[in-house]
């Protein structure tokens, strides 16, 4: 074994480049600052090279391939010039100049890089935190792309191409800007193929998440749908294909009935699917538009071998493919969902291995194979990718990070250090791109693009494709599956992120874990399910992110977990199904909106009344209770709760206009539009106050309040009570002023004369309730000093099997006092001598 050091720019393989030596095996490398050595060809024999110091540039090219028995070091100049301007001060790497900055670069396709090593060896590729030392390896477009031909504006139903070759009906496209741009121009956006125009080079699409209804019959301008409520007028719409396509703007809806702005053609028969279609975002000639999944065109039944999809032009023999597990049946998460393409007919594929899970028509699949692959040789070796932690912000433009058309396979989970688990992982302040001048020196977005983590070593909380505490970073059209516990995950605070177009799934914690969300960031179009605990986790949200179209399916347990957000958090257009609990909204942070979105659970009892949007059958789970098990934390109880805490609104529920619920804490609150009724489903055993009100009360105030009731008639549950609490802590004095089996009441003359002491008032419905309504008035005594009081209804068991409904609340204060709410609520009627006022939890 020989310590080579470079001569000269080069070949990897020829000997002039080493100054007369030959690279053998086990040899180790150091390229000097100013050579470009380049791998071009196979040098896979052996057990692999050493380890390669990289000061200069390591570049790969078409076909180059190498096995390293060793890491990658990337050591740059440490250069405090963080000008980039040109001439003898440019620092980047420049062929020639013996003090540039290092480099490890790939461009082309068909290239390997194999890594052996175990869980010891610091086996890998190692950027470090250093000035000037840089990382792109920007391979060839892996699958079916190609670019707008014509400008598409926010609104058009189609877009206009190059080609639409590779493109087939109900495929999964990403619309993107591949020049840099700034973080804050948001320029991704994602759709599905409803129809292709190959004359015209058009492709039709339909929204990623919105409104479908099915056809019941059309004549003319009307268009009966099973259900017309989940669309609006205005809305523009897309059904039927070839020749029976139609576009339409709705005029008018009259119950099932869609009025058009013209007549329909074609022949459009009963069942056919109604879509909502427009993009959401404008897109300039040449913006880059791919395939981001092909799906299933015919259902796979356990054991089948072939698979039939809407276009396999992309797909080759030898090919890893991923098929995702979208049926209702299987209710868990670590399914295996990766095959071998071993042969192809047309667009069916046979398969390496008989698929083990039902997959229904529709189901996506997605070609793995990339142009760069960085790959462990076999399942024991544990090498990874590090960009190491960088925290000199003022010199991340310094640091240029693009990684485009990567896979990582068979990598991670070295036991050395945290970092070290990683199949990839890019740490600390690396370039983005903050200006359009070239000599700026943030003029690079660093990037995971196109990118692939599957199969993943030692799988753990970092075998995934993860980031930490990055600014302006960009995750576009990436797949992560199998890859440990998390798929993506970003590490600590990030800023200006944009996570557009990802797929995540069989991951044994979540599929997406975001430590902080600050500034602009965008996390739009992205698709994750079957994950174990938490399929989406965000943290920190302190401003108003641009959540929206994310699809997230057949979560083991929650779909959604935030924390520490700012309140009014707003998510939009998002699809949740299939999960054992529901959203979880963390009680150190505030409310929540969940808008214009579709928040349904096949997997247990459907909820009465409310639209399923699907024909699948409810209860794979369970059949008996309602929507979904709750979460919980105790500080929620009623007796803690200060008052809105784990609350989230469901605005438009399931896209239906009006259509409104809440979740608080344990309880399930739900209206139909125009109506003043609420339905009541307890999720868990634990007592939340459902349908809160707050209310200031002012100095020596009595207050009214009125409640009603209604179970259904084969209820046999504890009924619930109205109850009213002032604002204080958990006890409500019941150990300073009782013993320790009661709470004091608003009458304790102790209470009333206190500033501190809380109180509870509370009345019991009774059996009069099933299957009638049951009003119960409350009287709380007027108190020396103002408070908050909190009112609402409370259930003391577990109701998720029964539905009750209740009425918003009569709140009446004594004398001139006016009602002054912390929530905007709607003023019902003012009595002569008193305030009253019917008061909902809706704000």
């Amino acid at each position: 074994m020989a310590a080579l050091t470079s001569s000269q720019s080069g070949n990897w393989a020829s000997s002039s480049t080493w100054g007369g030596s030959t690279p053998a095996d086990g040899d180790t490398f150091t390229i000097a600052q100013g050579h470009k050595v380049t791998v071009n060809s196979d040098q896979r024999a052996g057990v692999g090279f050493g380890d390669i110091l990289v000061r200069g540039n390591l570049h790969f090219d078409t076909n180059g391939k190498i096995r390293i028995n060793g890491r990658i070091n990337v050591e740059g100049n440490g250069s405090t010039d963080y000008s980039k301007t040109s001439g003898v001060s440019a620092q980047d790497f420049t062929e020639g100049s013996s003090s540039s900055g290092a480099l490890l670069s790939a461009t082309g396709n068909n290239i390997y890089l194999e890594f052996e090593g175990g869980a010891s060896d610091n086996h890998g590729i190692w950027i470090e935190n250093i000035s000037y030392s840089s990382w792109k390896f920007i391979g060839d477009d892996s699958v079916t792309t190609t670019e707008l031909s014509a400008i598409a504006n926010p609104g058009d139903e189609y877009i206009t191409v190059d080609s639409v070759t590779g493109f087939g009906l109900g495929d999964w496209v990403a619309i993107y800007n591949t020049n840099h741009a700034r973080p804050e121009e948001q320029q991704d956006e994602g759709c599905w193929v409803h129809d292709v125009d190959a004359a015209n080079n058009r492709i039709y699409t339909k929204k990623f998440v919105g409104p479908k209804a099915i056809v019941s019959s059309a004549s003319g301008t009307s268009l009966i749908v099973d259900h017309a409520n989940i669309f609006r007028v205005g809305y523009k719409i897309i059904f039927g294909t070839g020749s029976n396509r139609n576009v339409r703007t709705i005029s008018a809806i009259s119950n099932n009935t869609l009025t058009l702005n013209s007549s329909i053609s074609g022949t459009i028969s009963s069942g056919t699917e109604v879509y909502e279609t427009g993009l959401d975002k404008k897109h300039a000639v040449d913006r880059k538009v791919r395939v981001n999944a092909h799906v299933l065109t015919s259902a796979a039944a356990v054991n089948d071998t072939t698979v039939t999809i809407s276009d396999a032009t992309d797909i080759l023999v030898g090919d890893y493919i991923n098929i995702d597990v979208n049926n209702d049946v299987d209710t868990n998460w670590n399914y295996n969902s990766e095959f071998i393409v071993t042969a192809k007919s047309g667009n069916t594929l046979t398969l390496n291995t008989a698929i083990g899970n039902i997959r229904k028509v529709g189901s996506l699949v997605q070609r793995l194979n990339r142009s760069i692959n960085m790959v462990g040789v076999d399942t024991d070796v544990r090498a990874y990718c590090l960009v190491e932690y960088y925290v000199d912000s003022n010199r991340a433009g310094t640091r240029e990070i693009g990684l485009k058309d990567c896979r990582w396979w068979q990598m991670g989970g070295n036991t050395n250090n945290n970092y070290y688990q990683g199949a990839v992982f890019v740490a600390g302040y690396n370039s983005d791109y903050r200006s359009f001048e070239t000599n700026s020196r943030e003029d690079y977005q660093s990037k995971y693009e196109n990118c692939v983590v599957h199969s993943s070593n030692g799988l753990n909380n970092y075998t995934g494709m993860n980031t930490r505490h990055c600014q302006g970073f960009m995750w576009r059209n990436c797949i992560s599956v199998n890859a440990g516990h998390r798929a993506f995950w970003q590490w600590s605070s990030h800023y200006d992120v944009q996570f557009m177009n990802n797929y995540g799934t069989r991951n044994a914690y979540a599929n997406v874990d975001n430590g902080a969300m600050y500034n602009s960031p965008e996390y739009g179009y992205n698709y994750t399910t079957r994950s174990d605990d938490h399929a989406w986790l965000l943290h920190h949200m302190r401003n108003a992110a641009n959540v929206h179209n994310n699809i997230i399916l057949h979560s083991e347990q929650r779909p959604f977990y935030i924390y520490y957000q700012t309140g009014g958090t707003q998510f939009r257009r998002m699809h949740f199904d299939g999960f054992r609990n529901i959203p979880y909204v963390g009680m150190g942070g505030g409310h929540a909106h969940f808008v214009d979105s579709y928040i349904q659970n096949k997997w247990y009892k459907q909820v009465p009344g409310v639209y399923a949007g699907y024909t699948d059958t409810f209860g794979a789970v369970d059949a008996n209770d309602y929507f979904g098990n709750s979460g919980w934390d105790s500080r929620a109880d009623y007796t803690r709760n200060p008052g809105f805490g784990m609350y989230s609104e469901y605005l438009d529920w399931n896209f239906e206009e009006g259509s409104m619920a809440m979740i608080e804490a344990s309880n399930l609150v739900y209206q139909k539009s125009a109506s003043k009724i609420w339905g009541l489903v307890n999720l868990r055993t634990e007592t939340a106050i459902a349908l809160q009100s707050h209310i200031y009360v002012p100095a020596n105030t009595a207050v009214t309040i009125t409640g009603e009731f209604r179970g259904e008639n084969n209820g046999n549950y504890t009924k619930p009570y109205l109850i009213a609490k002032k604002v204080s802590n958990r006890y409500l004095g019941k150990y300073e002023l009782n013993d320790s089996s009661t709470f004091s009441t608003s009458g304790d003359t102790a209470v009333k004369n206190s500033n501190i002491y809380g109180f509870l008032d509370q009345s019991q419905f009774t059996s009069a309730s099933q299957g009638a309504w049951e009003q119960k008035t409350m009287n709380v005594t007027a108190q020396k000093y103002p408070y908050r009081l909190i009112a609402g209804y409370r259930i003391d068991s577990d109701n998720q099997e029964e539905v009750g409904y209740l009425q918003e609340l009569n709140i009446a204060l004594s004398g001139n006092s006016k009602v002054t709410k912390s929530k905007n609520f709607e003023s019902r009627s003012i009595r002569s001598g008193a305030t009253k006022k019917r008061i909902s939890g809706r704000i």
